[in-house]
C-alpha cells in the first residue's frame, strides 16, 4: 500500500475513533512515523484529506441508495437493506458526527452533502411508493412524501443521537438496530398487520428485546 492510501486509512480511522477536530496532519504523520512534509507532499491539508474521504463516502452512499428490487418484499428486506446504508454511514461517520462544522468549513462538501441528502429522501420516496404498489403499505401521496423525509432525517442524524442517549460502551451494532428500528417504527402504522409483526418479531431479533 502506497502512502498516498496510508494517509487516507489512518485518517479515516484517527477522525472516527477520535473525532475530525482533535485530529491534526501532525497527529496523522506522527501515527504513521512520516514527517509532516511527505504528508503534505500527497495533501496540501487536513481539508484535503477530508475531501478525498468524502469522496469515497459519496461514491459508496450512491452505490448503496441505488433502488433495491423490492418486489415481493417484506420489512426483514428493508431491515436488511438500511443496514447496508447506515453500515456505510458508520464506516464514514466522523462526516456524521461533525456535519454541520465540516458544511460551514467546506462549501464543496456542503454542496455534495445536500445532493446527498436529497437522494436519501428520494430513494425513501421511491421505495414508500413501491411499497404502495404493492399493497404492503396504506397511505397517500404527501404522507409517503412526508415519511420519505422523516427517513431521512433519521438516518442522517441517528448516529449523533444515539451518542446521547446510550452509554459508551452499548453495543455498536444495537446502536444502528434502534436506529433501524426506529425508521420502521415510522412506516408502521400504513403497513399490512402481517408486516407490523413482522417488525414486532425483528425487533426482539435484532434488539434483543
Amino acid at each position: 500500500m502506497d502512502t498516498k492510501e496510508r494517509i487516507l486509512l489512518t485518517a479515516l480511522r484517527l477522525f472516527n475513533e477520535e473525532g475530525e477536530p482533535n485530529v491534526t496532519t501532525n497527529h496523522i504523520a506522527d501515527e504513521m512515523d512520516i514527517s509532516p512534509g511527505n504528508l503534505y507532499y500527497h495533501y496540501k491539508s487536513k481539508n484535503d484529506i477530508i475531501w478525498q474521504l468524502f469522496l469515497r463516502y459519496e461514491t459508496k452512499i450512491k452505490e448503496v441508495l441505488t433502488i433495491p428490487d423490492i418486489e415481493n418484499t417484506t420489512m426483514k428486506d428493508m431491515w436488511l437493506y438500511l443496514n447496508l446504508v447506515f453500515d456505510v454511514i458508520v464506516e464514514y461517520r466522523f462526516l456524521y458526527r461533525n456535519l454541520i462544522q465540516l458544511m460551514h468549513r467546506i462549501e464543496f462538501l456542503k454542496r455534495h452533502f445536500r445532493r446527498i441528502l436529497a437522494l436519501k429522501s428520494q430513494t425513501a420516496l421511491n421505495i414508500l411508493q413501491q411499497l404502495h404498489s404493492l399493497k404492503i403499505l396504506k397511505t397517500d401521496a404527501a404522507t409517503c412524501a412526508n415519511l420519505a423525509d422523516q427517513i431521512a432525517l433519521t438516518a442522517t442524524f441517528w448516529l449523533n443521537y444515539s451518542v446521547a442517549i446510550f452509554d459508551d460502551d452499548f453495543d455498536e451494532q444495537k446502536k444502528l438496530s434502534h436506529g433501524i428500528f426506529h425508521i420502521l417504527q415510522m412506516i408502521s402504522p400504513f403497513l399490512e398487520e402481517d408486516q407490523k409483526q413482522l417488525i414486532h418479531q425483528l425487533s426482539h431479533e435484532f434488539l434483543d428485546t
